[in-house]
């Protein structure tokens, strides 16, 4: 930057009063300026760091993010250590003004507990929990069991952005997270997504067989040859075979089809229990599969 006045680049920032100044002339060139980096402190005895203070909507808390937090520093006596640890429970409890934060925030723990077993990026649980509040809003979720609800909003926000999730996956992990004895069924599953995407105008592409094929490769330890021959395998099936089939069976039995091709041992068992998809009904379509690809 140069001082329009003199044409000097002796220009100095002041960070006190966010002003440009000219220092061969004395010219203010801007003043009251706004930094667009993020807030730095030097706590006393400690290096430099980025200060904890965003204007930034976290729509994953239920209020917001804008709610005050109670540090703690690090060198204070045990008492003192003690007394404020009472004090932090307090402001934790007064942060929740009713019954409705209350609620927000036990689904939304919940929610983060869910998303941090099926490794979902922070994104998708900000989506999840847009969604939910907009439920909530509708009256949608009253009467229905949290988890089930936290799920199937899971599995939609997954099918909203392409990303290949089983139902299988969502039962799998509510049960290992939660431990709910009773088991999710099926039916009563779909019949939730299904209101849930009607309520909320959301509309579920349908995953394609070659999504699942990257998705549970990995999974079963498959090279990259094995991989490409499953691609083949699929584009090599006919339009009257793969259109009465879901893209997850599709995928199971390309994937085993394609190891076998690839000379990689792996079982019709291990196949199946990965994908989430039956034996019996992978091997009653094997035969015809391999003649079809056989004569491709």
């Amino acid at each position: 930057m140069r001082c329009p006045s003199c044409s000097s680049s002796a220009v100095l920032y002041d960070h006190t009063r966010g002003e440009h100044v000219c220092t061969r002339c004395g010219l203010v060139i801007l003043e009251r300026a706004l930094e667009s980096g993020p807030e730095w402190r030097r706590r006393p005895g400690e290096t430099l760091e980025r200060a904890d203070a965003t204007a930034v909507v976290d729509v994953t808390q239920h209020d917001l993010g804008l709610g005050s937090r109670f540090g703690m520093p690090k060198d204070v006596s045990p008492s003192w250590r003690a007394s404020m640890r009472r004090l932090r429970e307090l402001q934790q409890r007064s942060r929740v003004g009713g019954w409705k934060d209350r609620s927000i925030r036990e689904a939304l723990v919940e929610l983060d507990k869910l998303c941090e077993e099926l490794a979902l990026p922070k994104g998708i649980k900000a989506e999840v929990s847009v969604s939910y509040r907009r439920a909530r809003a509708k009256r949608i979720t009253a009467g229905r069991d949290l988890h089930q609800m936290l799920a199937a909003l899971v599995f939609i926000t997954c099918r909203v952005r392409c990303l290949p999730r089983t139902e299988d996956e969502m039962f799998q992990a509510v049960v290992a997270r939660f431990g709910v004895k009773k088991h999710i069924r099926v039916r009563s599953f779909r019949k939730l997504v299904k209101l849930l995407s009607g309520e909320l105008k959301l509309k579920l592409p349908r995953i394609s067989t070659d999504d699942y094929i990257d998705r549970f490769s990995p999974q079963l330890g498959l090279s990259r040859e094995a991989i490409e021959c499953a691609h083949k395998f699929y584009k090599a099936l006919p339009r009257n075979f793969t259109q009465s089939k879901s893209p997850l069976f599709l995928a199971a039995m390309v994937l085993y089809l394609a190891a076998g091709s690839a000379g990689e041992k792996i079982t019709l068992d291990r196949v199946a229990r990965t994908v989430g998809v039956g034996v019996s009904s992978i091997s009653k379509n094997l035969r015809l599969a391999r003649q079809l690809v056989a004569g491709e």
